[in-house]
């Protein structure tokens, strides 16, 4: 029998860095802002940030590729929303590619997942809301590569 691999949780992952990440971060616009990986049904979110796995293929016997797409939400009702929803999904895309070379802890995943790959296939771009047509959201894709562990 052949080799193979279990993969930890590509959204898990993802969304445990930026969590992280964001809290460490000053810059007033970030206050408030969630990370995670569900949104209610016809609703806009308000300040928040959804990660989803796509796609993406297996590298190779022990590496894992998601292709992971970020949403950004950012409504407050002020004249800065768009800007700040544009600098907040700016700034998940930086995050998500400074994830090379990092190790992640994930509850439930028995040792730290290395991450050593980073490829963008989509930069920030606004969208409709998929809640809301009327409004917009920005969305932005990167594939992470990720290594498993024996099964």
């Amino acid at each position: 029998m052949d080799a193979v691999a279990l993969y930890p949780d590509a959204e898990q992952v993802a969304v445990t860095w930026l969590r992280a990440r964001l809290a460490e971060r000053s810059e007033p616009y970030i206050n408030g802002v969630t990370v995670g990986t569900k949104v209610a049904p016809k609703e806009s979110p308000g300040k928040y940030v959804r990660i989803r796995r796509l796609g993406g293929v297996e590298l190779h016997m022990v590496a894992d590729s998601p292709r992971l797409q970020a949403q950004v939400w950012y409504s407050t009702g002020a004249t800065t929303d768009e800007m700040n929803r544009q600098a907040i999904a700016q700034l998940v895309w930086a995050l998500l590619r400074g994830i090379r070379g990092q190790d992640v802890t994930v509850p439930g995943w028995p040792r730290p997942v290395t991450c050593y790959r980073v490829a963008t296939f989509a930069g920030p771009t606004p969208v409709p809301d998929p809640a809301d047509v009327a409004l917009t959201i920005t969305q932005l894709t990167v594939e992470i590569g990720m290594r498993g562990r024996p099964a």
